[in-house]
């Protein structure tokens, strides 16, 4: 196999939590070894749900072995003042650090930024918070949910009639991880070239709004619009919706008049397609509970595979709401073998982790190791720093590794 792209990077991996998680999977499925420091009782990802056969455990949950994979694992106690000494000795090795601690515990640990780099000018720190650093919310708790409010995307999700929702699925850590990992490598690239290191600091709330910018906040500050929630109907053209169907849902959208009109033939050219609502489908979707009434029933008829061929047959971009089985057991994502399988000694089947979120043709990405034990590298990581024989023991004994 070639080269992997980050083969000779080291990064110290700390905090805790999704973002710094993910961050450090991106980083260490392109080769950069990941040093995991963990406190003795084991990140909290590794408490978080869904368990393997639904058997709760540090090492059997699903986001732990998927965000580990490729990854040391390494126990530290950083409330001692030999925990400290070990981290900063580490950190300086590695030369990049990224952590969710929130800066006034790394400004009380003398481990932020400033502290690290004293006697290591080429050193970088990625750091990651749901609302940044230098504002009056420094110091804020917060988690997905917070920073879906907080953005303002979430006054777009969810049903018009009813409260707003947040982002899915912790979207909002892994969009963290991303950029987490973008200012990392960045951030090396800069040292390169002028020697010098810096401190990177993410807001997991600009990142979301960032996201909003343009669905959102362009329209208001230009035209003083301000789109609420829409459901699953979308305030725009007409219909662009998701349609309930046979054996589940559908995305209809018909910007593409040419794609209306070869709808409209599809259902035998109906009558009703000339009511003088539809004539401006810009403004029909005021009237979409009547106008809903004419083609629904035409596709609560059919299931997804039926209307999958139909419109793929007619150049139609329709688009089926697949269910997470369905993703699992997807053709398309086996086709681009997407899926990795990884041997585990707390399963006795392989397990399926999903693969990568990209191809590169000359340093590939891989799965070269599974998620680790808590701790399970401890003497290996240490002995990197001069950490050995008596002295390690010392610190088991003590708890402090």
């Amino acid at each position: 196999m070639s080269a992997a792209a980050l083969d000779g990077m080291t990064v110290l991996e700390d905090g805790g939590g999704i973002a710094a998680a993910y961050a450090g999977k991106l980083l260490a499925d392109l080769g950069a070894d990941v040093i995991k420091v963990e406190p003795p009782g084991g990140d909290v990802v590794r408490r978080k749900p869904p368990f393997m056969a639904d058997r709760p455990g540090r090492e059997r949950s699903g986001l732990h072995l998927f965000l580990d994979t490729n990854k040391r694992s390494a126990t530290l106690d950083l409330g001692s003042v030999a925990g400290r000494r070990i981290y900063r000795d580490l950190a300086r090795r590695s030369g990049t650090v990224i952590t969710s601690r929130q800066i006034a515990e790394q400004r009380e640990l003398g481990l932020s930024w400033e502290d690290l780099s004293a006697e290591a000018p080429e050193f970088n720190q990625v750091t990651i918070t749901v609302f940044g650093i230098g504002t009056q919310r420094e110091g804020w708790q917060a988690e997905s949910l917070i920073a879906s409010l907080a953005s303002g995307i979430s006054y777009r999700i969810g049903d018009p009639d009813r409260a707003p929702l947040g982002l899915p699925y912790d979207a909002p850590q892994f969009q963290g991880g991303i950029h987490a990992a973008i200012a990392a490598l960045l951030a090396r690239r800069a040292t390169r070239e002028d020697g010098q290191g810096q401190h990177a600091w993410l807001s997991i709330m600009d990142i979301i709004s960032n996201v909003m910018a343009g669905a959102g906040v362009a329209p208001f500050v230009f035209t003083g619009q301000s789109r609420g929630r829409a459901g699953t109907h979308m305030n725009a053209f007409y219909p662009w919706q998701v349609t309930p169907v046979k054996d589940g849902y559908y995305e209809v959208i018909t910007m593409v008049d040419r794609q209306w009109n070869r709808f409209m033939e599809l259902m035998g050219d109906p009558e009703w397609q000339h009511d003088e609502r539809l004539q401006n489908r810009w403004l029909a979707f005021q009237h979409t509970e009547e106008l809903d009434a004419f083609w629904h029933p035409w596709m609560k008829e059919r299931t997804k595979a039926e209307l999958m061929e139909l419109f793929g047959e007619n150049h139609i971009s329709f688009q089926p709401v697949h269910t997470i089985g369905e993703v699992a057991e997807s053709e398309h994502l086996a086709a681009r073998e997407f899926w990795a399988e990884v041997e585990h000694p707390e399963s006795e089947e392989p397990i399926r982790l999903p693969g990568a979120p990209y191809k590169l043709s000359e340093s590939p990405w891989a799965i070269r190791r599974r998620a680790p034990l808590l701790g399970e590298h401890t003497d290996e990581v240490l002995s990197e720093v001069g950490v050995g024989g008596s002295a390690l023991a010392r610190l088991r004994r003590s708890g402090i590794v």
